[in-house]
């Protein structure tokens, strides 16, 4: 029988009777958010129509405020719920896992470890992030959470003056205890240039200011999906042995999404870029919904599963 036969048997047993419960509250707070949203459309529209054009503010700005203030709100009275799914969904599932794993659903990342990793070479100006998890699973060390890292632009000068906002990194951060002692910094970044552009391509990853020189390995279909940049040639090898390379390329098509690794301070560092927000309540569809409450045990059971997938436990370099 399988972890998810199991499930099935978990769901409905321990989780179900509280879907159910909180599917009510859904609907309600459905209700609230649907008049919240609606009466504040109808605000924006009627100031757009109202307030004259020779106003002292420019004529957006108040309607601007308004649908802000409505759409957050909203977000404010559904708040309570997605906490409760949370804390009694998201926490029960990580305990059925059987895995030493606690989870904080406010907790995240800190920035950091994010500038750490040595992926990102940009300083964001906004950082967040939530359902941060931990734990070991044998003999490693494991955290992972979802994160969203943004960088600042600013244009114009005076009364003209925009900030934007670019985002650099969406998904999910995760450190690991590597089993390999080593010295110098490895990063592995998903590789676009050379699919895009061919041997021209190759030329373009030789360049990457702050994450040492480009590195060459004897594992053609690794180089096709990854550049690997690092400060020793010789120890970037030893670390990223033939099995390990595999292990990377079964984990990226398994999550279908870009990856990015790194190799520091005997850690391991793993971004998954994510355009979807993991273990949240589904606002608008039924809470006992089994197919998407067994979703989040498989986004966790992937997670955690880097351990085995990447052969992490394995201690014969000497590192204990």
């Amino acid at each position: 029988m399988s972890r998810y036969d199991n499930f099935r048997k978990f769901y409905d047993e321990q989780l179900k009777p509280d879907l159910e419960r909180m599917d009510r509250e859904r609907r309600r707070v459905r209700r609230k958010v649907a008049a919240i949203l609606l009466t504040t459309a109808v605000a924006v529209i009627l100031e757009l129509i109202l307030i004259p054009s020779g106003a002292e503010a420019p004529k957006i700005f108040i309607p601007m405020v308004t649908g802000m203030a409505g759409v957050i709100v909203a977000g404010v009275s559904s708040w309570s719920f997605r906490q409760e799914y949370k804390d009694k969904v998201i926490s029960r599932i990580c305990g059925f896992t059987g895995e030493d794993i606690s989870y904080s659903p406010g907790g995240f990342i800190p920035e950091t470890e994010f500038r750490n990793s040595r992926i990102f070479l940009v300083t964001p100006d906004s950082y967040k992030g939530e359902d941060y998890f931990s734990g070991r699973m044998g003999d490693t060390r494991i955290e992972f959470s979802e994160i969203e890292a943004k960088v600042r632009n600013t244009s114009g000068s005076g009364s003209d003056k925009r900030d934007e906002y670019t985002t650099i990194f969406r998904g999910i951060l995760l450190i690991a205890d590597f089993n390999k002692h080593f010295r110098t910094n490895t990063v592995v970044l998903p590789d676009t240039a050379e699919r895009l552009f061919g041997k021209f391509g190759q030329t373009l990853q030789s360049v990457s200011p702050g994450r040492g020189t480009l590195i060459r390995l004897e594992n053609p279909d690794f180089e096709k999906e990854f550049c690997v940049y690092g400060d020793d040639q010789v120890e970037a090898r030893y670390i990223l042995t033939p099995a390990l390379m595999e292990r990377i390329l079964a984990f990226r098509k398994k999550w279908k999404s870009r990856v990015s690794l790194s190799f520091t301070a005997s850690r391991l560092y793993i971004a998954v870029n994510l355009n979807r927000n993991l273990f949240e309540a589904p606002v608008f569809r039924p809470m006992a919904d089994y197919e998407h409450t067994e979703d989040n045990l498989r986004f966790l059971t992937l997670l955690t599963g880097v351990v085995e997938d990447l052969n992490l436990n394995t201690r014969i370099w000497t590192k204990v």
